[in-house]
């Protein structure tokens, strides 16, 4: 999903969007396909997504949904291939192309949230609380947030200490590339790195 070409790769997920059953690929996302619009969540909120215009809106404002996340959502309904999530972890690296793509994902992700939380762990776990995200047992904290139907991703974080910095890293369910192309993991997890760093100042401005 390459920045300066954005039209061109919604104009392909359209495509591919458009080509494909709408009953398969609500069968295989979990999302909910009814009246031509395919319903699930995202992140915090529900969305909808049109078919087979591929248009998308937020369920509650009927908002419409930025560019890159509408490109997502088309990734995710089209790429899901309906596996069972088994619970063991893998790394970004792991995934198929990852060590191409770790440079953008670090860069988008991995630094942004060791910047926001890496001093403050109380910090991220409000935020982390405050976007519905769910206690997890690695590292120092960690929490895991259900991106998309079918998508949990899992954010560590480190405290800095005498000998070493803070740190962060996020993690896949092992079935992950069989839902978006590794690529949209650095924007999927860019966003979920957003909303945590807005649900921190939502908590500052009450504290």
């Amino acid at each position: 999903m390459a920045n300066f070409n954005l039209d061109v790769t919604l104009t392909k997920a359209l495509e591919h969007f458009q080509n494909r059953d709408a009953f398969d690929m609500a069968r295989k996302s979990g999302a909910e396909f009814k009246d031509n619009q395919f319903y699930f969540d995202f992140l915090n909120s529900s969305v909808q997504v049109g078919y087979p215009d591929g248009t998308a809106v937020f369920q509650d404002t009927r908002q419409e949904i930025g560019l890159i996340e509408r490109i997502l959502l088309l990734h995710y309904l089209v790429h899901a291939g309906g596996s069972s999530l088994t619970g063991k972890i893998i790394s970004f690296k792991e995934l198929p192309g990852g060590s191409i793509y770790i440079e953008p994902f670090t860069n988008r992700c991995i630094r942004p949230l060791t910047f926001l939380f890496g001093k403050d762990l109380e910090g991220f776990r409000q935020a982390a609380e405050l976007c519905g995200g769910i206690k997890q047992s690695f590292g120092d904290i960690s929490y895991c947030f259900k991106a998309l139907p079918n998508i949990p991703v899992t954010f560590v974080l480190w405290a800095e200490d005498d000998e070493f910095p803070a740190n962060a890293n996020i993690i896949f369910d092992e079935t992950a590339s069989d839902y978006l192309p590794t690529e949209d993991y650095a924007f999927l997890c860019g966003m979920v790195v957003g909303m945590l760093k807005n649900a921190k100042g939502v908590n500052e401005k009450t504290d």
